[in-house]
Formats: C-alpha cells, sequence, structure tokens
C-alpha cells in the first residue's frame, strides 16, 4: 500500500533548494569588484619592479645623479623610486638650453596638461550625465545635483554639491549602497580632473646637466673623466732619466708594457703570486736593465722600486695602499682614491635636460586608471540597468534644459517667469520637490519629497546635513 505524507509531516512538500538559489543572497557584485582590484593592480605593480630594475642601467652608472649628487657620495643612490627623487625628474633627456627646455615644458603643460583636462572633463560629461539619468529612474535627485552634475560637471561647485549628497541619509540597502559608492567616485573623479593639469605639471620637470669635479692640490676644479688609474709608479725614476716618480696611467700601453718586461725579465713573471706580498717591487741585491723608447740603461743593485696598483693584484692586502689616480701624464701628480672621494664633487654645467619625476609618473598612472576604471564601470552599470539608456536617450545640452526648465515650472507655477535668481533658488529650496523618472515612464518629471526646507529647519543641524544638496 502507498504511503502518503500526512499534514503534520510538511517538510515532505517542501522543495530543495537549488545550488544557484541557495548563494543568490550573497552580496557578488561587491564581492566581485573586491576580488577583481588585485589583479587589476597587478600590471602596475609590475611596471613598478620593472622600471626600479632597468634603473641599474639608466642610473647607476652616472658620475652625477638627476638630484646633483655626486655617485661616490654615501647618501647618493641611483634607486629610481628613492624618495629624494619625488619631484626631482629623474627620467630626464637631452643637452639643451635653458630656452629650449623652457619651451618643451610649456608646450607640455599647454597640449597635455590642459588638453588633456578638457578631454577628462568631456569623458566625465558624458558618463556622469547618463549616469544621472539611471539615477533618477531609482532615487529622488534634487535639482541643485541636477543643474551642477548636467551644466557644471567639472566645477568647484559640483564638488560641494556632490559632497552633501555623499553624506545624504537614507535607507540602509544594497541598492542605497551603491549610490553612495557611485556619489563619491563622481566625487574623486571631478577632484582628479581638476588636479590633472597641477599633477601634470608637477610630474614634468627641467634639471641643469651636472659634470664630477675634483679639487686638485693646487684648488682648481678638475673634471672626473681626466683623471686616468695608475697601475705602475716608478718612485726612484730619477735613475732613469725623469725629475719626478715616472706615472703609468692605464691608457699609457707603451709604458706599461716596458714596466711589465722589466719585472718579467727579473723575476720570470708578472704573477702577483710571485711579487707578493706588498705593493711595492724591489730587490735590494740585483742589478737591472731598463728599456725604454728604445733607450737602454744599465742599472746597478738595487733594481727600480715599482708600486704595483692593487687593481692589478687583487691578492695584495687592500689596507696597504689605495688605488691611485693621475691626469697630467708621465710626470704628472698622484691622488689616491680616498683624496678623490673627499674632494670630487658634482658642480651645474650650462646646459639642461628635460623629463619626468617617475614616482610621480607611477602615481599618475595609478589616478589614471583608478580614473578609466570608474568611468567604465559607471558606463557598463548605466548600460546594463538603465531604462531610458536602453531606449535610446541619450542625454545633452538642450535635452538637460528642456528637462529641467519644463520640471521647475510645474513646481513654482506661472510666477516663475518674474522670479529673478535669488528668487528661483529659494523658491526651489522651500518647495521640497525632486526630480524622478517614473517607473512605467521615460520621461523626467517633478515629485513630492514630503520635506520643505522648514521642515529640515526644524529638525536640526544633523539633518540639514544629511538631506542632501538643495539650492
Amino acid at each position: 500500500m502507498m504511503h502518503l505524507p500526512t499534514a503534520s509531516d510538511p517538510s515532505k512538500y517542501e522543495r530543495k533548494l537549488t545550488l544557484r538559489e541557495k548563494f543568490s543572497p550573497f552580496p557578488w557584485k561587491p564581492f566581485l569588484v573586491i576580488s577583481i582590484l588585485p589583479f587589476a593592480l597587478a600590471p602596475i605593480i609590475i611596471l613598478a619592479t620593472a622600471a626600479e630594475e632597468a634603473s641599474v642601467g639608466y642610473l647607476s652608472g652616472r658620475d652625477c645623479y638627476p638630484n646633483g649628487m655626486w655617485s661616490q657620495t654615501p647618501s647618493a643612490t641611483w634607486r629610481i623610486m628613492d624618495r629624494s627623487y619625488f619631484f626631482t625628474p629623474n627620467l630626464s633627456f637631452g643637452s639643451m638650453s635653458f630656452t629650449a627646455v623652457k619651451v618643451i615644458d610649456i608646450t607640455w603643460d599647454l597640449i597635455v596638461g590642459r588638453g588633456g583636462q578638457l578631454l577628462l572633463a568631456w569623458v566625465n560629461y558624458r558618463v556622469f550625465n547618463e549616469w544621472l539619468v539611471y539615477h533618477m529612474e531609482m532615487h529622488l535627485t534634487s535639482y541643485k545635483m541636477y543643474v551642477a552634475v548636467a551644466f557644471e560637471t567639472t566645477s568647484l561647485s559640483t564638488l560641494g554639491v556632490l559632497g552633501k549628497e555623499f553624506l545624504c541619509f537614507g535607507e540602509r540597502n544594497w541598492r542605497r549602497f551603491f549610490r553612495w559608492l557611485a556619489v563619491l567616485c563622481m566625487f574623486l573623479s571631478t577632484l582628479y580632473v581638476l588636479a590633472f593639469p597641477t599633477l601634470m605639471a608637477a610630474m614634468t620637470g627641467y634639471i641643469t646637466t651636472n659634470e664630477a669635479y675634483v679639487e686638485d692640490y693646487g684648488e682648481d676644479l678638475i673634471e672626473l673623466k681626466k683623471f686616468q688609474w695608475v697601475p705602475y709608479v716608478i718612485e726612484d725614476a730619477h735613475r732613469i732619466g725623469f725629475s719626478k716618480p715616472l706615472v703609468a696611467i692605464h691608457e699609457d700601453q707603451s709604458l706599461r708594457a716596458a714596466i711589465m718586461n722589466y719585472i718579467e725579465t727579473l723575476v720570470g713573471t708578472t704573477d702577483d703570486h710571485v711579487i707578493s706580498p706588498g705593493l711595492t717591487f724591489q730587490l735590494d741585491n740585483k742589478s737591472s736593465t731598463w728599456i725604454f723608447d728604445s733607450k737602454t740603461t744599465n742599472l746597478g743593485a738595487p733594481t727600480l722600486n715599482i708600486t704595483l696598483a692593487k687593481k692589478v693584484y687583487p691578492n695584495i692586502s687592500p689596507n696597504f695602499r689605495q688605488w691611485l689616480y693621475s691626469y697630467e701624464g708621465r710626470q704628472g701628480d698622484l691622488y689616491t682614491s680616498r683624496y678623490i672621494l673627499d674632494h670630487g664633487s658634482c658642480k651645474p654645467s650650462e646646459t639642461y635636460q628635460w623629463g619626468f619625476s617617475y614616482i610621480f609618473l607611477f602615481m599618475v598612472s595609478i589616478f589614471n586608471f583608478i580614473w578609466s576604471s570608474i568611468m567604465v564601470g559607471m558606463w557598463l552599470d548605466t548600460q546594463r540597468g538603465s531604462r531610458m539608456y536602453k531606449n535610446g536617450r541619450r542625454p545633452g545640452l538642450l535635452r538637460s534644459i528642456m528637462d529641467v526648465s519644463g520640471c521647475i515650472r510645474e513646481e513654482l507655477g506661472s510666477k516663475v517667469e518674474d522670479l529673478e535668481e535669488n528668487e528661483l533658488r529659494e523658491s526651489l529650496r522651500d518647495s521640497g520637490g525632486a526630480l524622478v523618472v517614473p517607473r512605467q515612464e521615460l520621461k523626467v518629471k517633478r515629485t513630492e519629497t514630503g520635506i520643505g526646507d522648514e521642515d529640515v529647519r526644524r529638525r536640526g543641524v544633523f539633518r540639514r546635513l544629511t538631506k542632501g544638496s538643495t539650492f
């Protein structure tokens, strides 16, 4: 016999929920938005990492860094993201006159700064006005907000209106939350567009090119590139016809070859394991022959006293003697590496470079990414959800004028023709009316909010702050 469920067992009649029905209450939209952010920021993080590595080749090999510091100064750094380069155009190029870099800088400010602001403001206008109509399909919209967004989209007054709308208090639900989020995005986007020319100007600039100099013993400034590394010095060169110690710079191949042949003749090799220890080569009980420039000089004991640089013989103690440098040729003065470090510096030259502060460039790239994401997000939201947009409604200047003027006439009646600007504002502020697109219609109309300005004043300061924007 078939057993039928009884009325006392209602669970038998309940349908099991599908997986989709179980998870439908979950706020998927905000969850997905938050989850996508790390992936969206990944290209910017990769760009920053790549730039840091690229800066090794771009800055690390310079004698003078863009901030005017000598590369050998202890506090100097080539790190392109270092805070000392916050305003310094460390991605700079060229070697130009002051007039040339100034022309480039002004052209950048006019074309990119002001021109970019016009482009961004136009995009703001299109996206915000289309979203505004969508907003009126779901929420009451004040005359002040409509006029600000439709006619003064990118202005300081609109920032104030959006700030009041951001503080507007209402019923706590997801629809209200997304309205609050959209108003916040509009506020940030408008602020960014207003600040765009200033950011573009701060991101670029010009700097003087710098050259590294060393103060010699006579207190004259000598270009660092004129100093040559010295691998050998014959200290007692008077024995072979010179008045001062004979300096063999790295580029003096003939003298270097003569010294190496001299050592090889005496000890059979120039290998440092044989000649070390010590940075001085000299044999006390041995005579020798010096051959240089087709001239032969026979020497009695000891052999020539030759200083060997640490760079040639790496196994010799680094504390014994520092590297040696000279810029005056074979009979020039010798300078230790310590002296050059202590007396070296960078001095401005007569030419300039123009370029970007990488830190600022990176920051503006992030701001552009956020602004673009806001524009695309609001446009997609409007395209997906707005009845007016789906029916081909695209707000423009004339259409907006017709909509708001018709609603004002309906709000204030026939007396509107005789009212001045201040009287119109006061009348709209006291009326308690708002704009809306009725559910079954495709037209902007006025409606009552039930709360006039007098009611707001009676309810105190908090209510005035959270009511939203009004004239």
